[in-house]
């Protein structure tokens, strides 16, 4: 099973790469990087330095969007950064969130996420004429930088299967949730003739790891409370929130909840939500508690035929090192022969 972590880029550089050695020592497979730019040090910057630094580690934008970029440039930034990491660079778009909603940008659309899949894939083969009323090629193409769809709901899973080298599967931890991913993905390659077997499948998990369950379930808070929110998901996984919802307060946190730069208030608010529906919560979101606990999710979705997990850490405005030393020291091993 392969393994990335999310690490966000805040801090000065020169930090971040320390922080990437630590993550390339720990065992992990790879590092997704989040790309925001209000909020960190540029993505594509971070990953050329990061190539410089490793050897092995895969070097993931994690997740980039087709808005705050032209797709031209990232399809560029992706064939440089190749230059120092042949073969180890990963490209994972979504419709942007805080980069785009913190510089007044809407979100992208599922049609323009498909035509700039499409595109990408086109620049990088080496196409010509692949932009409307222009003729050109992208020289530095031929490169092998594949281009993943973050997606949550059913048109972009869909989609992914149709276009993308890849999904990122962020719709929960559950079976049901993995099994339906899959299904969905598989449907889209079906219509576009492909092979689904052939369409890289991450599944997404919330992670959040501390030497005890408490202890990771007030950490993880703010991102758990957000789900109430989400009514679908509640309905899907069975979830009665029983109208619970997070303090008036907790949605005005600046740029939001998710990335305050008052975490630890952000945290103390979600903690007014009762522990036992944040306990519901994350047990169908991902990797919230102990080292055994990881353990055992990590078997458990081995099981069901996951190959390639994404961590997504809680750190925004710091480094996930509690994550990252607990992996490394008791982790890492006991999943090692997982497929």
């Amino acid at each position: 099973m392969k393994v990335t972590v999310r690490v966000s880029p805040f801090a000065p550089l020169p930090e971040v790469l320390e922080f990437t050695r630590r993550v390339d020592a720990a065992g992990f497979d790879g590092i997704g990087y989040l790309d925001s730019q209000m909020i960190n040090r540029d993505l594509w910057v971070t990953m050329g330095a990061a190539a410089t630094v490793t050897d092995r580690l895969r070097l993931v934008a994690a997740v980039t969007n087709p808005l705050s970029r032209h797709i031209s440039v990232t399809a560029s930034a992706a064939a440089s950064v190749d230059d120092l990491a042949p073969g180890r660079v990963e490209v994972w778009i979504g419709r942007g969130f805080s980069a785009v909603n913190m510089a007044g940008l809407h979100e992208a659309t599922t049609p323009e996420m498909r035509t700039s899949i499409q595109q990408y894939r086109r620049l990088m083969a080496g196409e010509w004429d692949v932009f409307p009323g222009a003729h050109s090629q992208l020289r530095i193409s031929g490169r092998n930088a594949p281009i993943y769809l973050a997606a949550a709901g059913p048109r972009t899973m869909r989609l992914a299967g149709e276009v993308a080298d890849g999904i990122l599967a962020a719709n929960g931890f559950t079976s049901r949730a993995t099994e339906e991913a899959q299904s969905l993905v598989a449907e889209g390659a079906k219509s576009a003739g492909r092979d689904a077997s052939e369409i890289d499948f991450c599944l997404q998990a919330l992670t959040c790891i501390r030497e005890t369950r408490e202890e990771a379930l007030r950490w993880a808070g703010p991102l758990l409370v957000l789900k109430l929110e989400d009514e679908p998901w509640l309905k899907a996984e069975g979830v009665d929130s029983k109208g619970v919802k997070a303090p008036p307060e907790f949605h005005a946190l600046y740029p939001e909840p998710q990335h305050a730069h008052d975490p630890e208030r952000a945290r103390e608010l979600a903690s007014q939500v009762p522990e036992e529906l944040r306990m519901l919560i994350a047990e169908k979101t991902g990797f919230i508690g102990t080292a055994a606990d990881v353990i055992a999710g990590m078997k458990r979705v081995s099981d069901a035929g996951v190959r390639y997990v994404f961590m997504r850490t809680i750190d925004t405005l710091s480094f996930p090192t509690d994550e990252v030393g607990i992996y490394g020291a008791k982790i890492r091993d006991a999943v090692a022969g997982l497929p």
